[in-house]
């Protein structure tokens, strides 16, 4: 709990520029809409750090297998905060591996691509 807080604080700015451009970066306004709908919805709703996005997770120093987030609202956020020299999202129904650099992030479809990122 308490390293979610430090992240939240450390990390407002950020939460708060993706809140207010998320919309316009990504062509999906039907997604997105249906995001913020659901989040509409919840208790607490005005808690949620990463609005649209509906859950924050961190994965610390992981290499993942591929898989689909079945859980997710059909969009998902990655955002890269690490201290390495590259890092790479691969995405296997569209044949794609993303190179990604510490602050870049990535809006894809995780319900519906297998993804996974290889050992760091």
């Amino acid at each position: 709990q308490v390293l979610y807080e430090v992240v939240l604080a450390v990390f407002a700015d950020l939460f708060e520029w993706i809140k207010e451009h998320v919309s316009i970066i990504i062509n999906l306004p039907a997604e997105y809409e249906i995001l913020i709908e659901v989040a509409r919805e919840l208790p607490c709703n005005s808690r949620l750090p990463v609005l649209p996005f509906l859950s924050l997770v961190f994965n610390i120093n992981v290499a993942t297998k591929g898989h689909q987030d079945s859980r997710d609202l059909d969009l998902c956020l990655v955002l890269l905060i690490s201290n390495f020299k590259e890092g790479f999202l691969a995405m296997k129904e569209p044949g794609l591996v993303v190179e990604l650099l510490q602050g870049d992030f990535i809006v894809f479809q995780s319900t519906q691509v297998t993804h996974f990122n290889p050992h760091y």
